[in-house]
């Protein structure tokens, strides 16, 4: 591609970053961060949304997000309510996110009470006898808990999530509303069934799914609405469970039902410019330096018949497993979500290091001569690495971090997300060594097709098939043999890290014939995400 042509196109996808992370900086809402500390000096981080014309007071929204996540992942719910008049607080529980502390499921009760105590001192419009909670997941528990005991909740709303059978009655808490994904991996749309029945005083089998009990303007009004095809991880993302969610708090407040979202499809419209912009441009700059390959760095020709290679990938690979093993020490950190990632996909790392050494002992060259030949290069390939690993995390921070998923982890985690990226960077680099010197070549030269670019796009997404499918294994068998598939969302997040690896690396093959910058990328992208999404738990608290 001429240079005047890559100008063109830096200046064309920045356009298009800029507009994405500019359109969800201005959303139609007030936005505003606060810190309060609980009864037991704990700090907790929470986001306040309201309308940017309140004048008179207005009915609040509390929302708790589930466990590995934070806050951010509510903030579609929090953007629609507020656009719809109401004023809403949406907190990192302890643990999580920016709030401090351990994650101790008896104390997130007194996170709640610190955040609906401190509002008030940020907005004299709140009308705090008028509120709703809303529970995703985890933070079901102690929403539902509160509203059950307080006469100035008027809605619960349980999102992936069931009410506590042992303190429902009829009448209490007032106006119930379960939003269930058909697939949900936590709770079933019939577990949540179940719970309904001391809310209604009616026996299970009597109880329709998306059919009202109740007056809902007596604060009587029970539902379990099932949404189709969703499951329990993109339900934040998911635009009927917002809908759903914002009638039933309208209809609350007499204000008849809600037919359609105000900012879900807009919010979603600036993520796809942003991170389409994000990703041409780390491209775009990556092409324009104008790299030259390293002269240490030769070509791998490998000429096997595909059964054969993918055959022997699966063997070697699945006979491996144990090497996992190799990697649990990491659970003694007080990530466990991110030591359980970084363990499955170590173990898979250092399998395809194996595999890897295997298929070039068969071919008569040293693995040993290539891995040492990559990382001794130039400081040109590490400087270019760091570079394009920098703007792709400043830009993934403003259009994803601050919106939809939070990438930045609370200071106590901050030493573990150095030791995850190094440990990962060496994950990684077996990934980038099997993904760019010996799937690629094998692929690249069996596959019928004589346009390159096109070879590499079926080239990386058959050895993402092979990546992917082996982590199913793993994880689905031992799902299927405890007849639980919670875990099994693991996957769901597996699929866009895989496959931009899987592209990423062979991108990177292509211009600089190097290993080092998808390692480099990939451990730094995934450390950053993996460790702020997993609570902050000490070994004590686990074994206790």
């Amino acid at each position: 591609m001429r240079k005047s042509y890559r100008f063109s196109f830096i200046v064309l996808f920045s356009i298009f970053t800029f507009t994405g992370i500019g359109g969800l900086h201005n959303p139609p809402v007030i936005i505003t961060t606060h810190e309060i500390f609980t009864d037991d000096i704990i700090p907790i981080s929470y986001n306040l949304y309201y309308p940017p014309e309140l004048d008179r007071t207005t009915p609040v929204v509390i929302m708790g997000h589930g466990v590995n996540v934070n806050k951010e992942m509510m903030s579609n719910f929090a953007v629609e309510f507020a656009s719809q008049g109401y004023i809403v607080a949406n907190l990192d529980w302890r643990g999580h996110g920016q709030s401090g502390g351990e994650l101790d499921r008896n104390g997130l009760s007194l996170d709640l009470k610190a955040v609906i105590e401190d509002i008030p001192r940020h907005t004299p419009y709140a009308d705090m006898n008028n509120m709703v909670l809303l529970g995703y997941s985890m933070g079901g528990g102690p929403t539902y808990e509160y509203a059950a005991h307080h006469l100035t909740v008027r809605a619960w709303i349980g999102v992936g999530t069931a009410a506590d059978t042992h303190i429902s009655t009829v009448d209490s808490p007032e106006n119930v509303l379960m939003v269930i994904a058909t697939h949900d991996e936590a709770v079933s749309p019939e577990k949540a069934k179940l719970s309904m029945v001391p809310l209604t005083g009616r026996p299970m089998e009597d109880i329709a799914f998306n059919t009202t009990y109740g007056d809902i303007q007596e604060g009587t009004a029970r539902r379990l609405q099932v949404i189709p095809g969703a499951d329990h991880l993109t339900t934040p993302w998911d635009s009927d469970f917002i809908l759903a969610s914002v009638s039933w708090i309208s209809e609350t407040f007499d204000q008849g039902p809600v037919s359609q979202v105000r900012t879900f499809n807009q919010r979603v419209l600036f993520l796809a410019v942003g991170l389409i912009g994000l990703i041409g441009l780390v491209g775009m700059i990556s092409l324009s330096i104008g790299w030259t390959r390293d002269s240490k760095i030769i070509p791998m020709e490998f000429h096997l018949p595909l059964p054969r290679f993918i055959f022997s990938y699966y063997l070697i690979t699945l006979l491996c497993i144990p090497t996992i093993l190799i990697l649990t020490p990491l659970f003694l950190t007080p990530l466990p979500f991110t030591a359980l990632i970084a363990v499955l996909t170590g173990g898979l790392g250092i399998n395809l290091g194996i595999f890897s050494w295997r298929m070039c002992k068969k071919e008569g060259c040293s693995l040993k001569k290539i891995i040492k030949n990559q990382v001794t290069q130039s400081k040109k390939i590490w400087i270019f690495s760091i570079g394009i690993t920098l703007i792709f995390m400043v830009g993934y921070y403003y259009i994803i971090g601050l919106h939809f998923l939070g990438v930045v982890p609370s200071s106590p985690k901050i030493p573990y997300l150095f030791l995850y990226c190094v440990i990962l960077f060496a994950v990684f680099l077996m990934y980038s060594l099997f993904i760019q010197k010996i799937a690629r070549p094998v692929f690249y030269n069996a596959l019928p097709i004589n346009q390159s670019t096109v070879k590499d796009v079926v080239c990386g997404l058959i050895i993402f098939v092979l990546i992917h499918s082996w982590v199913s294994l793993v994880i689905l068998v031992p799902c299927i043999i405890i007849g639980n598939y919670f875990l099994a969302m693991i996957l769901i997040l597996m699929v866009p890290i895989f496959l931009w690896m899987c592209f990423f690396s062979i991108f990177m093959e292509r211009i600089t014939g190097s290993i080092i910058p998808n390692a480099v990328f990939q451990a730094v992208w995934l450390g950053f995400l993996i460790t702020t999404l997993t609570p902050f738990v000490s070994t004590v608290t686990v074994i206790h």
